[in-house]
């Protein structure tokens, strides 16, 4: 007879601490081993329970609903563990309650539940208890058999004959003591038992792989001798057959088993959808309120519109509101009106809309969009269709910096118990994988690292992908046994949960309790509170999801806006973006330009050539750009046929002319969804419903629904004397179309950001260029890039002043540009708001004035350091050097100086005179040099501001380059340049010998290049990050570089890589002092300072010093002689001219 058995234990990947099987790996298990039922009872959670169900249910099992959760008794010192299953849909609604009170329990540093109250939440559930971290396990393993009597007896009063007493088998310590002493007692009190495996991965074989995946969630190695082993190889998912051999002598555990499993019946499907009701007057209903609403703001609208356009408008909010009120979605509309109204109401940023909710006009009259749907060409069925209803989704954008404050306001409405964010899981991706078993392994640092860099930085890389990209990784994993070991173990760990995160922007709002619906999981780190499901789990229990999405751009055009209005004179007419006419010359002359850095959507390098060619003209040509610039369309050349079709270089046609009204704004292409749909509504009569079924339907590319439709649309054109043939091309030639297709209602929405922000680049630029700074505090790469923007734009970016900075970057009354204080590396935030509120009243006449009024402490060491590195102190201190080197006094000064009394006044300023000199005990302080000055600002800005490294010793290197980046072109076989190395990184080649991947740049421009092995033995010790190199080699295109980027870009082939030095000592033959140029008045001067220098400088050989004197119209050369020989080198060079002047040295 065939045995049976169902597992009441089991651990997917979601336990995140434990367990190995995904759930499709789960219900295969259960499939191969014909299981009849099955539980899921991951660690306090049931992140995957709704997933597990539809999995289960779809192979013919019966899903159990459950979790393992910690409880603790009054009295007791630390928690344990109970598994809990859901009789019936009740039972699952109080495990769903009592997980979450675990989790909003602050009481303990994970979600803990106490006994009493999962008494609260005990109807309908079955507690089972015995497991390795129970109660009564943990009891009788220290001996204590009467005290785990009377806690079985407590579970008894509470659950009764819901109480069951779990046995294990997996070779694990003090399991058969526990089986020896539960025997007695159960029989004794009449308490169940029944059987488990603890079961967390398939196959027996899994068993390193999941202690792996432990040791990188604990931090510790595999060969760790201290390390808990709590799990043991038995915990597969055993076949019925091995769990009743395993209880051979005990097989009334197995049925028991078998009897918890039938008493478990749980169905998560659901009907409709759970809408929070939005609170509506007295008087009202959702669809009466929403129509009052709806035609009162739409009367404003169409105030000067002619009669027919305000009937067409009033016709279609008609058809909106019947359609909306027929589906139930009223009150979704008003709560999202609602908290967009408030949004606006209260200085929050909210986007013109997204996605295809702003082909409502409903959406557009309650201000919900922006954007006239009726004079863009947006469709409502594109975003609701009546034939085929699902839940409407808004994608709403907000400034990124008060987002959160709408979620609050929402969640204050509909009760913070009703309101939630959504959680997220992070998986151990491809180059995260490789570090992670890397260090669980035990292996060096620095192998993991160099696996992981081996993998291409893609979103969505996988192992499998890496190896057909990347052929080195292939090569690595195949032929070196240490990369292979780890590679090998990585693949079974890749693509695992390895963490909770939060989703982006969702947000559930429920009717009532959310853990009446999903379970809450609290992260005690953010204080965040989510739902377990994910947005798709979610959605499939019938709550309803908003986006709260945090756009950065709309951040920009707020701070640029009050900036630009701040400016303005009083009685000045205010900015409103919302007014500005949609086609200003101007600002599709800047577009046309390709100039559009920091132009939302529109500043990638290959969309800046798309937009160079098309030369857009009128707004619908940015929408079109934002649908074209899309790999698909892309691939497809429909993006070059659009731009031929515009300049006349192709002419244009239609697939059918009846085809003319719909394609004349995309040149008869079709570029949008929305055009599918017209096309199938005139040509072959589609309700406009159907329409969207038959883009649905193209989109999926499903054959026989794609014929079914076919045969629809070929029908329908025959109404319209639309031969067969002729109908059958056209739908093959929309179907092709229709596979790139974009939403254009989408498009149109954020083509209203691109031309606000290009309007703002246009008119307002500092202001414009001012808030995108700000709003890039911290990425430092980006800052450089825009600082380069400003000075293309012609634009003056200050340097960081301690006088007139503010934490932002800000536009001053000459139109510069002020450098923000907080984009200084190591500047504290708080010390920043306290010198700019002392400043509001006070002014600093130099470091000893700053130090008596502001309160030293609050910034510290660092703050100070990297304000006097960066150059914001060179208005207060005679130099930059002198500001650093007075960094120390100034501490000691503000220790001194807390009671702000000037008497403290300590060690840099000892004088209580005020005429005296702070800086007297500096005088003898050296200036810095362009490369030190230089050095220092990348320490603490990230880049060099002032200047370039190779371009602060351009005269001493020209010899040594024969061009320069930004000069390659095809042509450029060969070359030998002067660079900054910006990063190295190491890999083995076929052979297993290194070969170095380098990138580098000159101030002109960057580019990478492969340092082969040979190279690499004879520079190993001069290459690397920081240095300045001379490197020399074949230069050749870079395909992909050159794609990515969208403009040539070049790659060396690198054969020779030398320092400044060897290179110098080997050009340089000869140096002449130019004495009309130098700091010199005569050739005794000359004498002199030569005399003073160093005697170690002067060498028997090397390169010749010569003086060049002018006279009149005359001109000498004067050799010094072998007495004045030196090496040229980069320090002696810098040497002659701080003695001699820094334009006085022609080499």
């Amino acid at each position: 007879m065939e045995k049976t058995f169902s597992h009441l234990r089991v651990s997917s990947e979601y336990s995140i601490t434990q367990g190995l099987l995904t759930i499709n790996q789960l219900v295969d298990c259960a499939k191969k081993h014909s299981v009849p039922s099955l539980a899921l009872t991951d660690k306090s959670n049931m992140f995957a329970m709704v997933k597990f169900f539809n999995k289960c249910e779809s192979a013919g099992i019966k899903p159990i609903s459950g979790s393992s959760i910690r409880v603790i008794f009054d009295g007791d010192d630390s928690s344990h563990e109970l598994l809990c299953l859901a009789k019936n849909n009740n039972g699952h609604k109080n495990l769903m309650r009592a997980i979450s009170k675990a989790h909003n329990n602050y009481s303990y540093q994970t979600p803990i539940l106490n006994f009493n109250d999962l008494e609260e939440f005990r109807n309908d559930v079955i507690v089972i208890s015995g497991g390795k971290d129970s109660h009564i396990f943990e009891l009788i393993k220290r001996k204590k058999i009467d005290e785990a009597a009377n806690r079985i007896d407590k579970f008894l009063e509470v659950f009764k004959e819901d109480f069951f007493i779990e046995i294990q088998k997996t070779n694990r310590p003090d399991e058969q003591e526990f089986l020896t002493n539960i025997l007695p007692i159960s029989n004794s009190k009449g308490v169940p038992l029944i059987a488990t495996n603890d079961v967390l991965f398939s196959e027996k074989n899994d068993y390193e792989t999941h202690e792996t995946k432990v040791c990188i969630n604990t931090g510790r190695t595999l060969s760790d001798p201290n390390r808990e082993k709590p799990f043991s190889s038995e915990q597969y998912f055993k076949s019925p057959d091995e769990m009743s051999n395993l209880f051979v002598d005990f097989d009334e555990l197995i049925k028991n088993t078998n009897e918890v499993a039938k008493k478990c019946n749980v169905s998560l499907h659901t009907e409709g959808y759970f809408l929070p009701e939005y609170p509506v007057p007295d008087e009202h209903d959702f669809d009466s309120y929403i129509a009052e609403l709806s035609h009162k703001k739409l009367k404003q609208i169409i105030l000067n519109f002619d009669d027919k356009k305000k009937e067409e408008y009033k016709l279609r909010l008609d058809y909106e509101l019947n359609q909306i009120k027929k589906m139930g979605f009223s009150s979704y509309f008003l709560i999202v009106y609602d908290f967009i109204q408030w949004s606006k109401d209260n200085d929050v940023p909210v986007g013109p809309g997204r996605g295809s909710g702003a082909g409502s006009l409903v959406a557009y009259s309650l201000g919900i969009t922006t954007l006239d749907p009726i004079a863009h060409g947006l469709l409502f069925e594109r975003f609701l269709n009546p034939e085929r209803i699902s839940m409407p989704d808004f994608d709403i954008d907000f400034c990124m910096e008060k987002r959160d404050s709408v979620i609050d306001y929402v969640s204050n409405k509909y009760g913070s118990e009703a309101v939630s964010q959504i959680a997220t899981f992070g998986t151990m991706a491809a180059r995260a994988v490789v570090r992670d078993v890397a260090r669980a392994m035990g292996k060096p640092y620095a192998l993991g690292d160099r696996i992981s860099k081996m993998i291409p930085f893609a979103p969505g890389m996988t192992l499998d992908r890496a190896k057909e990209e990347q052929p080195v990784f292939a090569q690595a994993a195949k032929n070196d046994s240490e990369v292979r070991e780890v590679v090998d173990l990585a693949y079974k760990l890749e693509g695992i949960a390895r963490n909770v995160g939060k989703h982006a922007g969702g947000v559930v709002i429920a009717p009532g309790s959310l853990s009446d619906f999903c379970p809450i999981y609290n992260d005690r780190q953010s204080s965040s509170i989510m739902t377990q499901y994910d947005k798709d789990d979610v959605e499939k229990i019938g709550l309803v999801k908003f986006d709260f999405l945090g756009l950065r751009t709309l951040t920009v055009i707020d701070k640029a806006v009050k900036s630009i209005n701040k400016s303005f004179q009083n009685g000045e007419e205010q900015l409103n973006l919302d007014s500005i006419p949609l086609n200003d010359p101007k600002v599709f002359e800047l577009l046309s330009s390709g100039k559009t850095m920091a132009v939302f959507q529109l500043e990638s390098t290959g969309m800046r050539d798309l937009i160079k060619k098309l030369k857009p003209t009128k707004f619908e040509e940015i929408t079109a750009l934002l649908a074209l610039y899309r790999p698909g369309p892309l691939n497809s050349g429909m993006h070059t046929t659009f731009v031929d079709r515009k300049h006349g270089r192709s002419q244009v046609t239609y697939p059918h002319e009846l085809l003319e009204p719909v394609l004349s704004e995309t040149y008869g292409v079709i570029v949008y969804q929305e055009q599918v749909m017209e096309a199938a509504r005139v040509l072959a009569g589609y309700s406009m419903g159907q329409a969207d079924i038959l883009r649905r339907v193209m989109g999926k590319k499903k054959v026989e629904e794609m014929e079914e439709q076919r045969e629809i649309f070929v029908k329908g054109c025959d109404k319209n004397s639309i031969p067969a043939k002729t109908a059958e091309k056209i739908f093959e030639l929309i179907e092709q179309f229709a596979e790139y297709g974009f939403n254009k209602s989408h498009s149109a929405a954020y083509a209203v950001i691109s031309y606000q922000t290009a309007y703002l680049k246009t008119y307002y630029p500092e202001h414009f260029m001012a808030a995108v700074l700000s709003t890039e505090l911290g990425n430092t790469d980006k800052i450089h890039a825009l600082i380069q923007e400003c000075k293309r734009m012609n634009i003056n970016v200050l340097k960081p002043n301690i006088l007139s900075s503010s934490k932002m970057f800000i536009v001053n009354e000459d139109g510069d540009i002020e450098y923000g204080l907080g984009a200084i590396k190591g500047v504290a935030d708080t010390f920043i708001k306290h010198v700019c509120q002392i400043r509001e009243t006070n002014t600093f006449n130099d470091l000893w004035d700053f130090s008596k009024k502001v309160d030293i402490k609050l910034g510290g060491k660092k703050s100070l350091e990297a304000l006097s590195q960066s150059g914001a102190f060179d208005s207060i201190a005679p130099s930059r050097s002198i500001a650093i080197s007075c960094v120390e006094d100034m501490l000691k000064d503000g220790s001194k100086n807390i009671s702000k009394q000037v008497g403290m006044s300590g060690d840099l300023f000892s004088s209580l005179d005020d005429s005296f000199d702070p800086y007297e005990k500096y005088k003898n302080t050296q200036d810095m040099n362009l490369s030190e000055l230089l050095a220092l600002e990348k320490k603490s800005l990230g880049y060099y501001l002032s200047g370039h490294p190779v371009n602060a010793i351009e005269t001493k290197v020209n010899h040594l380059r024969s061009t320069k980046i930004h000069k390659l072109n095809h042509d450029t076989k060969k070359a030998s340049l002067v660079v900054l190395i910006n990063s190295v990184r190491q890999i083995k080649d076929k052979k297993g010998k290194p070969l170095t991947f380098i990138n580098f740049d000159d101030g002109t421009g960057v580019m990478d290049g492969v340092v082969p092995s040979e190279v690499l033995e004879e520079c190993h010790e001069i290459l690397k990050d920081g240095k300045i190199l001379v490197v020399k080699g074949a230069v050749e295109i870079d395909d992909y570089r050159s794609k990515e980027i969208g403009d040539a870009m070049f790659r060396m082939r690198v054969k020779e890589v030398k320092s400044l030095d060897q290179e110098l000592s080997k050009k340089i033959q000869e140096v002449i002092i130019n004495l009309e140029k130098s700091d010199l008045f005569s050739l005794e001067e000359l004498s002199e300072k030569l005399e003073k220098l160093n005697k170690d400088l002067w060498k028997s050989s090397g390169c010749n010093l010569n003086v060049k004197v002018i006279t009149n119209d005359s001109e000498a050369i004067i050799d010094m002689g072998d007495k004045f020989k030196f090496e040229p080198t980069l320090s002696n060079l810098s040497l002659l001219d701080e003695t001699f002047g820094k334009n006085a040295l022609e080499i």
